[in-house]
């Protein structure tokens, strides 16, 4: 009796904690038939494994059960449905985890008009590695612990049709129970947003790299208060009276595939929210983004290194009401409008023609502190957050507009004063004389060979130029100083109306009423014996040579001069001399030249120093060269007799080519799209220096060469 006893103590915790693994074995069927399973399914228990390993339909889901795990595998696609409603407890200790799992390639689509509900037990969990959908009803999938459904990269939540409500619960239980992991998507074609509570408490996390595609007109998804990785937008959405202290954060890309983005909350609603973008603001096709209204005093906050705005290759339009820039470089990459305030707080914007940023009639700027100590203006740009390339000003109407534009780390501002009309300034760091015209009129000795302005529009206006040495080559005498005005033909004279500052430190010269307009530059007068800005032609060049850089200049009159340095800076310094001073020689067509043998891996800013006789110190334009990119250019002979030869790699861009004389003016130019060798013929030519401008993808780069 006591041997029997004995015997069903050890074995009986076998039979307690046994469980049963049951595969689905029909395409289609009730999940109440025990038949449909193998092994036979007559006594279901809370710690049976389901398995379904095969594309099949199941019907008649039970009104309530619990299970240990269910495990979809091997690219099986399910499809569930209930003839009531039903709800499914998932998990049990003696069960490994996870205890709900789709796997990579499978599907589980739950349908019909009945809801089905797959309630993840406290402490256990759900893996989804394929697709999850819910159509037809409020169905759903739920959990109670943190982090308890994980949709894992690749992972796809649709919610499909006819689906209602909040995919994962909305009750406070369900808080931070579901995560999207980087890869993972939610498609939202219908029902409520996925965060199933009022901000800033959500069910769903959506970690960085998630995707959010939003596929319903009309209603937008919940965005105050609210994270995401990216946002996509398949609809037409119109946010109207909606506002909240919250912001939005997006960690990636807002991205408008199809039909439109508006959020411009009307009189019902004020929204003192910010849109915090970490990513890029893309638009395809006709599709346009429109965030922003007088009921808005948030902004559009630009908060990571390198973004952009616009790529996609659409053609709609974006408009914002606030821009905050905070980042290290926007691209626009398509026409920016702002109604409201541009916020330069660090980063700059870079534009062009084709993708043109313009504030409207009430667009305004905010910036940090500048260092024109010269110049009462605040809110002008700064060093740190200025716009390289065009910038348009609409509306203006007998009023002051100062364009925070510059380049290479630095603000070089323009302004119009006085001004009726629509204006738009870029500022260009080059040669006027090469790039503009060379011919100056009546009362003009010189332009700046270093810096212009292009300021186009129609209307009037007083035009204010700023200088800042050494930026601008050396102001020496203010009275001197003049704003020139390229006419077509010649730089002119349109008169002086005041000036601001102090030679050699930082200030403006603005000219009397002008109503053309088009290139101008900072200007010599004649008749004073200290003509400001650099007189000469000044060439400086960067270019690879072998695995060194060599530097090159030429000085068209060097008696002004006593001695060179040729300073560098990279990404890790600032500029520093890496020269000894290189004496004037004074001899007619003159090259300099100086090797860097140990130039940077990447970015290598060179600039040439010049010391006046008087120790007056200017400096050239900044030449750069990519260490990492090199594009090597073949020029052969050099000096040459009667022709030269240009050896262009296939991949370059270059597109043309001109032989410009020591003075400025061009000889002549070659173009040369798509072609890998040049010729340039100088035989007829006076023998001294000359150089090539070789234009590339919108930039230049200058070779000097030698005839003799």
């Amino acid at each position: 009796m006591k041997k029997h006893l004995l015997t069903l103590l050890i074995t009986a915790p076998f039979f307690i904690n046994a469980q049963q693994t049951y595969t689905w074995t029909v395409s289609s069927g009730s999940w109440a038939i025990a038949s449909n399973w193998s092994p036979q399914r007559t006594n279901p228990a809370p710690d049976d494994i389901l398995q379904f390993n095969a594309n099949t339909t199941v019907t008649g889901l039970p009104s309530s059960e619990s299970i240990g795990k269910i495990n979809v595998y091997n690219n099986a696609v399910i499809n569930f449905s209930a003839a009531a409603a039903s709800s499914i407890n998932i998990g049990n200790a003696t069960v490994t985890a996870p205890h709900f799992i789709i796997a990579a390639g499978s599907a589980v689509n739950i349908t019909g008009i009945n809801a089905i509900a797959l309630n993840i037990t406290p402490g256990f969990s759900a893996q989804v590695h394929g697709n999850l959908s819910f159509g037809g009803t409020a169905h759903r999938l739920t959990a109670t612990t943190a982090n308890a459904i994980i949709f894992s990269t690749g992972a796809v939540f649709t919610a499909n049709a006819g689906f209602g409500g909040n995919a994962f619960g909305n009750t406070s239980a369900n808080e931070n129970s579901v995560v999207f992991q980087s890869g993972a998507t939610y498609i939202r074609k219908d029902g409520g947003n996925p965060f199933g509570l009022s901000a800033p408490a959500a069910v769903t996390t959506f970690n960085s790299g998630s995707i959010y595609r939003h596929q319903v007109n009309g209603t937008g998804p919940s965005l105050a208060g609210r994270t995401y990785g990216n946002v996509y937008i398949e609809s037409n959405v119109n946010f109207s009276g909606i506002g909240s202290a919250r912001d939005c954060i997006i960690q990636n890309d807002l991205n408008v595939l199809s039909g439109f983005f508006s959020f411009k909350p009307n009189s019902l609603g004020i929204h003192t929210g910010n849109f915090n973008i970490y990513g890029n603001i893309l638009a395809s096709g006709s599709t346009y983004i429109d965030i922003g209204s007088d009921n808005m005093p948030g902004a559009v906050q630009l908060l990571s290194i390198n973004q952009t705005i616009g790529d996609g290759g659409g053609s709609g339009t974006i408009t914002f009401g606030n821009l905050i820039v905070n980042n290290t470089t926007t691209t626009l990459l398509r026409p920016v409008s702002l109604s409201g305030t541009l916020s330069l707080q660090n980063g700059k914007i870079i534009s062009s023609g084709a993708s043109l940023l313009t504030l409207t009639s009430t667009g305004i700027i905010q910036s940090g502190l500048h260092d024109y100590f010269n110049l009462p203006y605040t809110n002008i740009g700064s060093d740190l957050s200025y716009i390289e390339g065009p910038v348009r000003k609409m509306g203006l109407s007998g009023s002051d507009f100062v364009f925070p534009v510059g380049i290479n780390g630095k603000l070089r501002p323009a302004a119009v004063r006085n001004a009726t009309g629509n204006f738009t300034v870029e500022f260009i760091r080059g040669d006027p004389y090469l790039n503009i015209g060379n011919t100056t009129g009546t009362g003009i000795h010189h332009i700046s060979h270093l810096e212009y302005w292009n300021i186009s529009g129609i209307g009037s206006g007083n035009v204010e130029l700023s200088f800042f040495d050494p930026n601008s080559g050396g102001v020496t005498d203010m009275n001197a100083l003049r704003v020139a005005w390229f006419d077509g033909f010649q730089w002119v004279d349109p008169g002086t109306g005041s000036y601001l500052g102090s030679p050699g430190a930082n200030g403006s010269v603005t000219s009397n009423t002008v109503s053309n307009f088009g290139s101008f530059a900072l200007a010599g007068a004649l008749g004073y014996p200290n003509n400001p800005l650099p007189a000469n032609a000044i060439i400086f060049n960067a270019a690879i040579q072998n695995e060194n850089i060599l530097l090159s200049w030429s000085v068209a009159d060097e008696t002004a001069y006593q001695y060179y340095m040729v300073e560098k800076a990279s990404a890790q310094s600032s500029f520093i001399s890496i020269s000894q001073p290189i004496y004037t020689q004074i001899t007619e067509n003159q090259i300099y030249k100086f090797i860097d043998t140990n130039p940077s891996d990447g970015k290598n800013e060179y600039r040439l120093k010049l010391v006046k006789r008087d120790g007056t110190v200017i400096y050239t334009a900044v030449s750069t060269i990519d260490f990492r990119n090199k594009l090597t250019i073949f020029i052969y002979p050099n000096p040459a007799r009667e022709k030269i030869f240009i050896k262009i790699p296939e991949s370059s861009s270059i597109s043309e080519i001109a032989l410009v004389h020591i003075n400025g003016f061009v000889i002549k130019r070659l173009i040369t799209k798509n072609q890998t060798t040049a010729t340039v013929d100088i035989h007829d030519l006076a023998n001294g220096a000359y150089y090539l401008k070789i234009i590339q993808a919108g930039s230049s780069t200058i070779v000097p060469i030698v005839k003799y």
